[in-house]
């Protein structure tokens, strides 16, 4: 079987996950939501990089 992978939901669900994160340690570390928000924001750009590449690729085999 020839899995294709998905990495752009991957990326979001990671993004939504440190949300989550950062909301669930809020009372626990003093800057958890601005260093959450701050990586998701990086998951946030690799899931925009993954959309284009994969938008790319789809173009290139037509």
């Amino acid at each position: 079987m020839n899995w294709k992978m998905n990495y752009t939901v991957l990326f979001i669900m990671l993004f939504n996950a440190c949300v989550i994160a950062g909301l669930a340690f809020k009372d626990v570390i003093e800057y958890s939501m601005i260093i959450a928000i701050g990586i998701g924001m990086v998951f946030l750009v690799l899931a925009t990089i993954s959309s284009i590449r994969a938008a790319k690729a789809q173009y290139d085999n037509r």
